[in-house]
């Protein structure tokens, strides 16, 4: 199961700007990771994933916050029957339904993406709501022994789409 990196997980927590009162929906939880970071930061958090592995996965990694609840169910059913502030969204597969009932409720949402065509798509979509903000392309490289040295392996670069509903 695919795991986002800790280190994008921090650009999104900066691009989000969680604050403690606020309901944090990963829809598209996979493995729970992006949930864990961001569970002690806010009031609440709904981990959203309509696979079944995904949702066992992220049970076993969420049991010991008492603020995080795992859902078993499909994201834009989630949207249209919860309240939340901050959506993020680790998977792409109806997105655009998805962005469009997101960005009646939520006061940000963020979309990952892998490959730079889903990335623009999700950008088109989100100025077609009027929420779009920006679009990054984070890259990072980690360090590994090589002949007693240090070098650096990149990994795969992930797209970030950042909408704001508000007036930030």
């Amino acid at each position: 199961m695919k795991v986002t990196k800790p280190e994008i997980i921090g650009v999104l927590f900066a691009k989000l700007k969680p604050e403690k009162q606020d309901v944090f929906a990963d829809v598209g939880c996979g493995s729970g990771s992006v949930s864990e970071f961001f569970a002690p930061y806010v009031a609440k958090v709904y981990a959203v994933d309509v696979d079944a592995k995904a949702i066992e996965a992220s049970r076993k990694r969420l049991a010991g916050f008492e603020n995080v609840e795992v859902i078993h169910m499909d994201g834009a059913e989630f949207l249209r029957n919860y309240d939340y502030d901050i959506v993020f969204f680790g998977g792409t597969k109806n997105i655009e339904r998805m962005l469009k009932i997101a960005s009646s409720k939520a006061k940000r949402v963020a979309v990952n993406a892998a490959r730079v065509e889903v990335a623009v798509r999700v950008a088109e979509i989100m100025k077609k709501l009027e929420i779009f903000t920006e679009m990054l392309i984070v890259n990072v490289s980690k360090s590994y022994e090589l002949a007693g040295l240090t070098a650096f392996k990149s990994l795969n670069p992930v797209f970030i789409v950042v909408g704001s509903v508000s007036d930030e």
